[in-house]
């Protein structure tokens, strides 16, 4: 569902317009930094306990837990936008800001198979449409092969310095100039998740709360990174 991303507004001034891909369609919502699977896709690629141990598990969920959430994510108009029926559960440690603050505060305290639906406004989403991440960039700098492809309401990939692709749409073009909006597609939107919690256990000793296990991460796990201005390489935004 969703991660966040270091910093939206410092990535998306540097992003490099020479790296881009143009999309027919709308973003996936599921490989664009979406509610759930956006910020938990760390979390998921975790290496196993080298003790090989199976973790204590629990009947209710707590802060620091480890879960693994079934969930179907739709609109005000009833649109299902991102849903994990065919992907599995996404995984995530609870406090460990892997996903949106309304879907992880969401599962506290819910028990172990117990299904819910809640609302979550967009303040604890994507915020607000963000104005500043509408951007003009000369066509000059996007390859041709791209610009021949461009269209207005079509969307275009471009790629940060951290190597993290931001989705954007193209909201007006001319002969010399293309604008685009780097918001999130979700920015501006309540989101309603049905949910189910499947698993519950403690999380995994070599993961940190990002869900990275090293980096430059807010609860200090990752402190021992070389670089600690850099992204700890979880592609959340760390506070």
């Amino acid at each position: 569902m969703t991660t966040k991303t270091k910093d939206k507004k410092n990535e998306t001034k540097n992003v490099d317009v020479k790296k881009t891909e143009v999309k027919s369609k709308k973003p996936d919502v599921k490989t664009t930094s979406t509610p759930t699977q956006k910020d938990a896709k760390a979390a998921n690629d975790i290496k196993k306990d080298t003790k090989n141990t199976k973790p204590k598990s629990f009947d209710k969920v707590e802060h620091g837990h480890f879960v693994a959430v079934e969930y179907t994510g739709t609109l005000d108009d009833g649109e299902v936008f991102d849903t994990s029926a065919g992907n599995g559960p996404i995984k995530f440690v609870v406090g460990g800001a892997q996903v949106i603050k309304g879907f992880d505060t969401a599962v506290l305290g819910m028990k172990l198979n117990e299904q819910k639906k809640v609302n979550i406004p967009k303040h604890e989403a994507y915020g607000d449409v963000n104005p500043e991440l509408t951007k003009e960039f000369p066509l000059s700098a996007i390859p041709k092969d791209i610009k021949s492809q461009l269209k207005v309401g079509g969307f275009l990939v471009l790629q940060t310095p951290y190597g993290q692709q931001v989705p954007t749409k193209v909201i007006a073009m001319d002969k010399e100039k293309v604008k685009i909006d780097m918001n999130h597609p979700l920015a501006g939107k309540n989101l309603t998740f049905q949910l189910k919690v499947v698993e519950i256990t403690e999380a995994p000793e070599n993961m940190c709360g990002c869900g990275d296990g090293e980096g430059s991460c807010s609860d200090g796990c990752c402190d021992d990174k070389e670089d600690k201005d850099d992204s700890c390489g979880c592609g959340h935004e760390h506070h």
